[in-house]
């Protein structure tokens, strides 16, 4: 089964991609062996925090946004009855990247946790196979290596190959000066805060607590390409856009 989800302004476009593919509108209760977003990634990043079993199914992005790092193909790169033709025939390679499954929630790019109180400092200690990690901050983000490309990025943490199995772990604005972004084993992790904290995957979420555990997703994005995956002019495109 083919589900197809997309932005609201692209409903004809994907209308048209829609009958061509005998397919249906997304519903997790019908567990799509393909699910088709048409969007940028903002819609793909929404439709997956909105139908959790997107990631149980071969992903096809048409990017349709200003970044598309998650595309399988943008709009216009092909003619809908060929694209068409290679999600039926399954004509296309297959990326996978990791995920990570934090408070119940799975992030494709990053978890963040914060102060619940977001004018206040967050007062951590992160403890796994590292050595314990503690300080103040406006908050810690915790990023899959294609989601070091994100938000870390503002963070000064370095760009990590999606190849690798690895976390890396970023401060928003430490005020503890020796807190420094990190790139550490997809081992388990576990975040205890002094005060209530909020945690978001993908800026969705907002899991209150003042404990959290961080692990390697037991699921891996699916992503469908047409063409060679060139991922580090994909992060350069991310990187240079305006």
């Amino acid at each position: 089964m083919i589900a197809i989800a997309y932005r609201s302004d692209l409903a004809d476009f994907a209308a048209k991609l829609k009958s061509l593919l005998g397919a249906s509108e997304l519903d997790c209760a019908d567990r799509p062996e393909i699910t088709v977003v048409i969007g940028g990634d903002g819609t793909l990043l929404e439709t997956i925090h909105g139908h959790p079993c997107v990631l149980d199914s071969l992903l096809v992005h048409v990017g349709g946004g200003r970044i598309n790092f998650y595309r399988s193909t943008r709009i216009g790169e092909m003619s809908l009855e060929e694209m068409a033709r290679r999600i039926l025939s399954r004509d296309f390679d297959v990326v996978e990247l990791p995920t990570i499954d934090a408070g119940g929630c799975t992030a494709v790019n990053e978890v963040v946790i914060r102060n619940a109180d977001y004018r206040k400092l967050l007062t951590f200690k992160i403890t796994g196979s590292m050595p314990i990690i503690s300080g103040r901050a406006d908050g810690v983000i915790i990023s899959t290596p294609q989601g070091s490309t994100g938000y870390a990025v503002s963070t000064w943490g370095p760009i990590v190959d999606y190849r690798l199995e690895a976390f890396v772990i970023s401060f928003i604005a430490p005020y503890t000066l020796y807190l420094r972004p990190l790139v550490v084993p997809q081992e388990p992790l576990e975040i205890a805060t002094s005060q209530e904290a909020e945690l978001a995957c993908d800026n969705y979420g907002g899991i209150r607590g003042r404990s959290f555990s961080v692990r390697r997703g037991a699921r891996r994005l699916k992503l469908a390409v047409f063409g060679e995956y060139d991922y580090y002019d994909r992060v350069l495109s991310r990187l240079l856009s305006p």
